[in-house]
Order: C-alpha cells, then structure tokens, then sequence
C-alpha cells in the first residue's frame, strides 16, 4: 500500500525537477511559460487550497498581470519564471481596481524558486494588501502536502505524474539549429525490420510434409508474413503469440476435422489479465490474423480462429513444428521478426 510519505515524496521531487528546469531557462534568459505550465500547476494548487482556480490567460498571451484566478473564494496567482522584486512590482503596478475587488488574496507562484528577502513598493503592496508572505515557490508546495490527508495526495500524484512528462518537454531548451532533445518520435515505436534467411530451410521442411514448392514461393510467402506483422505494434505481436501458444491442441471441427489453430474465447477471457484484450483482437482481426468462430451449438463456446497472412493452414502449422521442435521461441519469427532460422 502506497504510503501519504511516498506521496509526498514523489510529488516533491516531480516539482523540484520542474524547478530545477524552469532555472535552467532563466539563466538563459527563457522566463517566458505557456499555458500548459501554468494549467498544471492550477490544478495542483486547487487540490492544495482547495480552490476553483481558472486560467486567465485563456484569450491572451503571457503578461504581467494574473494568470489564475477564482472569483467565488477571491483568490488570484501569477505563475512565473522569474524571481526578482521587479517581477513582483511589474505584476502589483499591472492590477486593476477591478481585479484588486475582485480578488482579495494575490499570490506569486516562483516556479524556479524565491529569494531570500525583497524589495517591494510599499504603495503597490499597500493597495493590493500584498506581503512577502504572497510569493510562494515549490517549497511552500511541499510544505502544504505535508498536511494533505493520504486521498488528496494521491490525487496530486496522479496528476503530477500523467503531465510530468509533457510538462519537462514543454520546458525543453533547444539547440543552436532549433532542434528539441525530444520528440514525437521518441514516443513513437519503431516498424521493425525483418531478418530473413535464404529459407532454403523452411522450403526443405514443407517439402517433407509432402507441401513441396519452388523456394521462391516460400520466400515470398514469408515476405508477406513478415510485412504483415511489421504493420502490427509490438505489443500486438506478442498478444497473437499468446493467442498460438494458448490454442487448443485436442478440437477438432464437427465437419472435417480440419486442424485450425484456435483458442476458446471464454478461456481467453479467463486467462487473459490483459486490459485491453478487446482492442488487440480488433488489430489483429482487421489485418487478418484472427476470425471470429461462432459456436455450432447454443451454450457452447465461440472460438477465436488464428491466422498468418501469406502462409496456408499447412504452412502455418509446419511452422509451428519447427520451432517447437528446435526449441526457438514462437516470439523469434513472429514479435522479433527474425527468421534467420529458417
């Protein structure tokens, strides 16, 4: 069971990263902060206060003057990069009357941390009813989780660690051609590459089980097959695995007696703690690796019947043989797409 201190810790730490990068910028002279940055920490401050904070900065860009606001409990922050006085007098010189009625409590938010001490305008913080105690920094968040019960916490947490992620690359500073250390391709999964043999093996095995072809036949038969799975995620790919190395092995058809390499739907529901079982057999249904097999009786059971595009039946279960036989793991040729054994 997580713990209100692993909580606590971990959003501390998230934060700290965050300041730490917000720093970096500044010594660039980066202070500047998109909405998103500010919209993560309106939802953190509003688990913490327990406001309704809304961005203001939702029709302009960033400015002096308030980037969050909640009307109903007449509290205000301005979430910034920089940390001087200066920064504070601009955004006291830049309020309103309107927005000084309407929020009672204004607040700085110093992302990449306070100063020891400041210097404000002693008129603009009178007319605000502003104090030094108004500029907070990630420090004050921490010492406002430390008196969080353990739900609230694991709220900020989760909230914390989904935008994590996006927050430190939003932040991201990029080099002298404009180039960003991260992108979309980071996130993106590679299309693997097949390695293929001569299958001069493989031909050979279909030959002996009387199944015998030109071996240029079989090489692009196993070319389809390859391509096949390079168009399927990875995690796919080791979804039809399972699928194969869960089949049944004693089924046979009422008419026929074909040797279809199938799984029992209800066993897969069974055995199959996967969240998102459903979504892996609609891929590989509409790329033809899987049908839909109704039952032949009411109250028996449906069966997923397994397919690998560019092989026949036969194909696929010589397949099966060799590698069962020469202790290669099914994943080799098929989440791998390595077919060098062959």
């Amino acid at each position: 069971m997580l713990t209100r201190g692993y909580f606590i810790g971990e959003i501390v730490d998230a934060l700290s990263d965050v300041a730490g990068q917000v720093s970096t910028r500044g010594r660039l002279g980066l202070t500047d902060l998109n909405k998103h940055a500010e919209d993560f920490f309106k939802t953190i401050l509003n688990h913490l206060l327990s406001l309704s904070l809304v961005n203001l900065n939702a029709d302009r860009s960033n400015e002096p003057g308030l980037d969050l606001g909640d009307k109903t409990n007449k509290v205000a922050f301005q979430i910034t990069a920089t940390r001087t006085s200066a920064k504070v007098n601009d955004m006291l010189g830049t309020l309103s009357d309107e927005q000084i009625k309407t929020y009672t409590k204004i607040r700085v938010l110093m992302i990449a941390g306070k100063q020891s001490s400041y210097t404000l305008d002693a008129a603009l913080s009178a007319r605000a009813s502003f104090d030094d105690d108004d500029i907070w920094d990630i420090h004050d968040l921490g010492k406002l989780c430390m008196d969080m019960p353990v739900d609230v916490l694991q709220i900020v947490y989760n909230h914390v660690r989904s935008e994590l992620a996006r927050i430190k690359i939003e932040l991201e500073i990029p080099d002298a051609d404009g180039k960003y250390p991260t992108t979309l391709a980071d996130f993106i999964e590679a299309i693997p590459k097949p390695q293929m043999s001569d299958l001069t093996k493989f031909n050979k095995l279909l030959e002996d089980q009387g199944l015998g072809e030109d071996l240029d036949k079989t090489q692009k038969s196993l070319a389809t097959l390859s391509a096949a799975l390079a168009k399927l995620p990875r995690i796919t790919r080791e979804f039809l695995v399972m699928l194969i190395e869960r089949r049944e092995t004693e089924r046979r058809r009422r008419f026929g007696g074909n040797d279809y390499v199938e799984i029992n739907a209800d066993k897969l529901i069974r055995i199959s703690r996967y969240p998102d079982n459903d979504g892996e057999l609609r891929v590989l249904d509409s790329y033809g690796f899987v049908r839909f097999d109704e039952p032949d009786e009411h109250g028996e059971s449906a069966y997923w019947r397994v397919f690998l595009p560019g092989l026949t039946l036969e194909g696929f279960l010589v397949l099966l043989e060799h590698v069962e036989a020469t202790g290669i793991p099914l994943s080799r040729p098929l989440v791998a797409l390595d077919f060098s054994d062959f």
